[in-house]
């Protein structure tokens, strides 16, 4: 019985249209990880689209290589085809007019005439014979790509690859490795074996980016002696480090860095539970000049780092008003997709979003630190 990765191989192999799906709010690991297998099948002569719905592609991401090859939306994946019989009329001219919203073609005979069985209606088979889902626990994350789109997920085979304990194993084929550090960890290991040379220094670039990212530049708790090793094989392959590093980490605007002083301004603590948190309203996204949820992510990943006693990191921010969100990072004894599930939580179960429903900021913030202090300690 073949591996899921020699399944995959071998539905590659057969495969002449592939679509990549990433989902919505994507982290820099899916992105990176999107755009290294597109540059792998496209290396194999595949034609490959990547999609992720209202994608733009941030400022910290634009380095990737193929970056903009990502696309927010999907075009009519079947062909409406109207067929005419010309076995015993020949067409003269063809010709169409769009007008009052309906489109009128015209089809002059060179003898003759058409009639109304000559006319037939079909519709194309869909445009992609496989499909890649990356880094996402199930299909509702990819939003209307998939809302709208529902009927061709059902007959397409789904290749479902990610990291994340919470995973629903909707793919025809899953590839779900709790033990990688990231989806780009896993694409590494998949293509490995593919082709001889099938790695040069732009898909190596793409997965170091990706598995840097997710481990915040080696210094979580998730990182393996596999990691570090793939890593190795990755820059000795021509991955870019230095300029995944400046561009991740050393290349802040001036709002971003405007943002975290506000947030380090408001910075607390709770020793006896080891978590740190802070909290930014709409104001402080205003002054600062930041609108982007991506500047409160890196605040997350400075923590991360600069505060090394901390288990637990949370920033809440409300970016319009009433609406209130948080970034949550725990330690590995925590699940978070778990205990924050009545807000309904995007991500993994050590790292996710959250939108809670409240009157205020204030009140968020308590009702969420009463449920993470509740699950610490319960351990």
């Amino acid at each position: 019985m073949l591996s899921p990765k020699e399944q995959i191989h071998e539905n590659v192999k057969k495969s002449q249209n592939v679509l990549i799906c990433i989902p919505k709010d994507p982290t820099t690991d899916a992105v990176a990880a999107g755009l290294a297998l597109f540059s792998v099948l496209e290396k194999l002569g595949i034609k490959t689209k990547v999609v992720c719905p209202g994608f733009t592609l941030p400022p910290h991401n634009q380095f990737l290589p193929k970056s903009k090859e990502i696309t927010s939306d999907l075009t009519s994946l079947k062909k409406f085809i109207i067929s005419l019989n010309v076995s015993q009329t020949k067409v003269e001219e063809l010709s169409y007019n769009i007008k009052n919203n309906q489109l009128d073609i015209y089809i002059t005979p060179k003898n003759g005439t058409f009639r109304e069985k000559d006319v037939s209606f079909s519709s194309s088979d869909y445009e992609y014979d496989l499909i890649f889902v990356l880094d996402a626990p199930d299909l509702d994350v990819l939003g209307n790509l998939y809302e709208n789109n529902m009927e061709f997920f059902y007959h397409t085979p789904i290749v479902n690859i990610d990291h994340n304990p919470a995973n629903e194993n909707f793919g025809q084929i899953n590839l779900v490795d709790l033990t990688a550090t990231s989806s780009s960890e896993i694409i590494f290991e998949m293509i490995k074996d593919w082709k001889e040379n099938i790695l040069d220094e732009y898909i190596a670039t793409s997965l170091l980016a990706g598995i840097i990212s997710k481990t915040k530049s080696f210094q979580t708790t998730s990182v393996t002696p596999r990691s570090l090793a793939i890593a190795s094989h990755l820059i000795s392959s021509g991955a870019r480090r230095e300029e995944i590093i400046r561009h991740l980490y050393q290349t802040k605007s001036v709002e971003t860095l405007k943002l975290w002083g506000r947030a380090l301004a408001r910075l607390k603590q709770d020793k006896q539970n080891r978590i740190v948190w802070s909290v930014l309203n709409e104001a402080d996204f205003e002054k600062s000049g930041s609108s982007s949820e991506e500047d409160v992510l890196s605040v997350i990943d400075e923590l991360i780092i600069d505060a090394p006693e901390a288990e637990t990191i949370i920033v809440f921010f409300e970016q319009a008003k009433g609406n209130f969100k948080a970034i949550v990072s725990t330690p590995p004894t925590i699940d978070a997709m778990k205990v924050l599930k009545e807000y309904n939580p995007v991500g993994t179960k050590d790292f996710t979003r959250i939108t809670i429903k409240t009157p205020d900021l204030i009140n968020a913030e308590q009702k969420v630190l009463n449920t993470v202090r509740t699950a610490l300690n319960a351990k």
